[in-house]
């Protein structure tokens, strides 16, 4: 007892105990017993303890150092050294044995400017992440990856990964921050801003619900598939990662390029904590955000209460009529709760709301085409949006853009035997969303969605997913499989209201009806162009998915793995759809006959033909050579479907050298479903080349390196991964290809070629610096588009077939690079730590448009943010902080419409300027 009490008084009275030998931890490991563990997650005080009474074996430790945190526990058959090192995953312990065979557990040497800086957050900061004490600290962050708590040093595949304190440190409120962190992440936006997609590798989106296909890169959020992006997501997260290749074997279709895991703080059993935070800064912004955790009863129920709202005025303003385009102003709320009735049990169950309700808008003018239809009518407005500059527009629109969200889901997780697992995890979503937006960028009625019909949207998804997983494992070998079902559709119909031109003698023929100037005061026109609003009354979608899957991992060695998955995925989508003209807009008709601009005779027959006139049913008369007769209510339906399958495979083998050393080799094919493109289907008929879209077939071959390094006591992690991916059938947009619509088409071969790196160093004990770089060659290899005829009926013009073969990938960058240097500021202890960081972040040129045209490439662009910290004010839990954003105000383009060759005119938004603020953050 005496040995005990010296060791544990030496072990509190030093800083850092020194790690043993390599060799000598590969000694232990080899002749550590294996036994059955049975360790739930929750407090590493009471993993630590369960752990010594299973080993019966002694325990040192400091409860300072371990009251705050959590662990993952264990489960299987292990050694004991094994379990105790999954016992501290992510925690930043390290386990320590003395030549009595005692086990110690401390903080390593890559802490201790941690402990020095913020002792005391550690102890008393409740929603500080388990995953890492400090930002400043070399983090070694749980991920589930691989669905199962892994940290992200021993996961053999390329990842990024946040904690909630980077999160904020970084100021990512959105996924277009996002990838300014992120290599080989790129994310874009169309003409609305929150629609923003995600491209990983050069693997992006295309389709949706009901047309099939769907983004390269899916969202999940507690292991469901969601929307990741937008506003309101990034907020009280125990980590955010962002894993790079195809991940179809455990991930589902479509994950091409990735997936984007938002994992949300979990209820904690037995412990009343929270935090609140405010943030003021310039553009009016204020926004807030907090969670309170509450325990109900000791070690079975816990609750944790979040939620964040953000306002902010716009950075554009209408010169027209003064309104400010893309504010902020969003909030959200979570619900989370967490029941383990029994030891084998355990139950998490969410609520997530985000409600979002925005001006949106603020889209830039920036090339009109000479000879296009509205050439003419167009170029004064260019000039005078040249001469403006891009953070002031004229619209005719006023713009906005809403949505609600709600996900509710359970996790739910059964441990008959210590060896298997039982997962059943089940979500209901509900997505509803309605935008205005003017696709001309002018106040000219060209091309402006007015929305949805009042109480109606645009998108209305409800969605149910069911997944049921069984997880073995034995310590040496592991199988976890299962099935996934997804069913999609809308409850009620979606609605859009769109305003174009009117064309010379109806909508039918000719071009667009320009009016003299005395004739628009007269008729209270604004603008030269007579405006027609065509109505969809009527639309739905629906789409199911199922899969069955298998993935094993086999201990060829204690240091050698081998890995192995299968999937295969069965897809059906399908809609419908009905549209007319709006006879009010018609009515101006027998105005122009009262100016003596028209007989009423022939006001009488445009009137006639034209008002309530179903739209598609008109095209097909007319592409038949017929007269357009049928009227509204009696619009027929046009129906589309289709479905496809596939399937995903992986094959992986990795080496841990050593401790700090994970070698590894993978390779893996992804699928995403294929897809039909109605617009096709309407007017060139079901059997045409491009009515039916062929599933995507993506395979990578990638190799890694994970290394930790101490080198005359400088701290420093590199991780570096190479791949090279090819392409069959790679889905593509072709822009405003028929009546102006996008089509979705294939490309025969394409193939990328990359590098990525992610490093860390601690020269010194008061600055930390990391960094970040991607190189993406992304090329098609064989890239011949199909031939679209002259479609009278849809005033669309003949397009010749293309060789595309050779040019570059859209929305990827080829060369991405940050870094970010924190420096500790030396003040005393007591005061509290405090810290100044700088990051910038620098991505290559993109195109954005695969033909040539102006503005068909996003130039270059770098973005520094800089921050001064205070956390823990003189001793007190309150973090204060000053930052700011772009401080260069730097002006770069986020989005891209690239309409130049079809429409004859594109446009763009740029991303935010300059900010500057101050949050402070309070934890009890």
């Amino acid at each position: 007892m005496r040995n005990i009490r010296t060791l544990m008084i030496a072990v509190a009275s030093s800083a850092i105990i020194m790690a043993v030998p390599a060799a000598a931890q590969a000694e232990t490991r080899t002749v550590a017993a294996v036994r059955a563990f049975s360790i739930g997650a929750g407090s590493m005080k009471a993993a630590l303890d369960a752990w010594a009474r299973q080993t019966k074996q002694q325990i040192l430790y400091r409860t300072e150092d371990v009251r705050t945190l959590r662990s993952p526990g264990v489960r299987g058959r292990l050694g004991d050294i094994d379990a105790l090192d999954r016992i501290l995953a992510g925690s930043g312990l390290k386990m320590h044995r003395d030549a009595s065979g005692a086990v110690a557990i401390t903080r390593p040497v890559a802490y201790a400017s941690v402990v020095a800086q913020d002792a005391s957050v550690a102890a008393s900061n409740p929603e500080q992440d388990p995953n890492a004490q400090d930002a400043s600290g070399i983090q070694d962050i749980v991920v589930t990856a691989r669905r199962t708590e892994e940290r992200a040093q021993k996961v053999p595949v390329s990842l990024t990964a946040f904690t909630q304190n980077t999160i904020r440190q970084k100021g990512i409120n959105t996924a277009t921050d996002l990838q300014n962190f992120t290599p080989s992440l790129t994310v874009v936006g169309n003409v609305a801003r929150n629609q923003e997609t995600y491209t990983i590798r050069g693997m992006g989106g295309g389709g949706g619900a009901g047309t099939g296909s769907g983004p390269g890169v899916v969202g999940y959020f507690a292991e469901v598939p969601s929307s990741a992006s937008g506003p309101g997501s990034f907020y009280d997260l125990a980590s955010l990662q962002v894993l790079k290749g195809p991940q179809g074997t455990l991930f589902g279709r479509n994950t091409t390029g990735g997936a984007v895991l938002l994992e949300p703080a979990r209820p904690k059993m037995n412990t009343v904590e929270g935090y609140v935070e405010g943030t003021l800064g310039n553009l009016r912004r204020r926004s807030m955000q907090g969670a309170l955790n509450i325990p109900v009863i000791d070690d079975v129920l816990a609750i944790r209460v979040a939620g964040q709202f953000d306002k902010r005025d716009g950075y554009v303003r209408d010169v027209i009529t003064g309104r400010d385009y893309l504010n902020r102003d969003n909030y959200s709320l979570r619900l989370g709760v967490q029941f383990n009735p029994t030891d084998t049990i355990s139950s998490y169950t969410a609520v997530n709301y985000i409600d979002v309700d925005e001006h949106g808008g603020g889209s830039v003018l920036l090339a009109v085409r000479p000879g296009s239809p509205y050439a003419g009518v167009l170029q004064p407005y260019l000039a005078q949006q040249q001469a403006r500059g891009p953070r002031l527009t004229s619209s005719g629109v006023n713009t906005f853009e809403k949505a609600k969200n709600l996900l509710v889901l359970n996790n739910t997780t059964w441990n008959p035997v210590s060896e298997l697992t039982i997962k059943n995890v089940f979500s209901y979503g509900r997505t509803r969303s309605t935008s205005a937006s003017d696709r001309d960028s002018t106040p000219l009625p060209i091309a402006d969605l007015l929305g949805a019909f009042p109480g109606k949207y645009n998108n209305n998804l409800r969605t149910f997913t069911e997944e049921l997983q069984a997880r073995y494992d034995n310590g040496r070998f592991s199988l976890q499989g299962g099935g996934f079902f997804l069913d999609e559709k809308s409850p009620s119909p979606l609605t859009f209201l769109t305003v174009n031109p009117l064309q010379a003698g109806g909508i039918l023929g000719g071009g667009p009806i320009i009016l003299p100037g005395f004739a628009q005061g007269l008729l209270g026109v604004n603008g030269p162009l007579l405006p027609a609003l065509n109505i969809q009354p009527d639309a739905s979608v629906r789409g199911r998915s199922k899969a069955l899957y298998a993935q094993a991992q086999y201990k060829i060695v204690p240091t050698l793995t081998a890995t192995a998955g299968f999937r295969w995925t069965w897809d059906s989508f399908g809609g419908d759809i009905e549209s007319y003209q709006d006879a009010q807009s018609y009515q101006v008709f027998n105005r122009l006959a009262a100016l003596g601009l028209l007989s009423p005779a022939q006001a009488a027959q445009v009137i006639g033909l034209n008002a309530n006139l179903c739209v598609y049913d008109a095209f097909l008369a007319v592409a038949a050579g017929g007269f357009p007769t049928r009227k509204y209510p009696n619009c027929t339906k046009p129906t589309f479907s289709g479905k496809s399958d596939g399937p995903t495979w992986q094959l992986g083998l990795d080496w841990q050298a050593d401790p700090e050393t994970l070698l590894y080799a993978v390779s893996r094919r992804g699928y995403k479903s294929g897809a039909n493109n109605p617009i096709v289907t309407l007017f060139l008929g079901s059997d045409y080349p491009l009515a039916a879209v062929k599933p995507e077939r993506v395979t990578d071959a990638e190799v890694g390196l994970k290394r930790d390094w101490t080198i005359g006591g400088v701290k420093a992690r590199t991780n570096i991964a190479a791949f090279y991916t090819w392409f069959n059938d790679v889905q593509v947009i072709q822009r405003a290809a028929i009546a102006g619509a996008d089509i979705l088409a294939n490309a025969n071969k394409a193939r990328v070629i990359g590098l990525e790196f992610e490093g860390l160093i601690i020269p010194v004990e008061p600055l930390t610096i990391s960094g970040t770089y991607s190189y993406n060659d992304a090329k098609f290899l064989d890239y011949i588009t199909i031939p679209i005829p002259a479609i009278p009926s849809a005033l669309t013009a003949a397009q010749p077939s293309r060789n595309l073969s050779s040019t570059p990938f859209t929305y990827v960058a080829r060369h991405k690079f940050s870094l970010d240097g924190r420096l500790a500021l030396p003040i005393p202890a007591a005061e509290g730590d405090m810290a100044i960081r700088a990051t910038y972040s620098w991505q290559s040129r993109q195109r954005v448009a695969p033909d040539a045209q102006p503005f068909d490439t996003i130039a270059s662009y770098g973005l520094l943010n800089l921050r001064l910290e205070w956390n823990q004010m003189r001793g007190a839990p309150l973090d204060l902080a000053i930052y700011g954003t772009n401080v260069l105000d730097k002006a770069y383009r986020i989005t891209a419409n690239t309409g130049y060759n079809n429409s004859g005119f594109s446009n763009s938004i740029y991303g935010e300027p300059a900010q500057y603020g101050l949050s402070l953050r309070y934890r009890f």
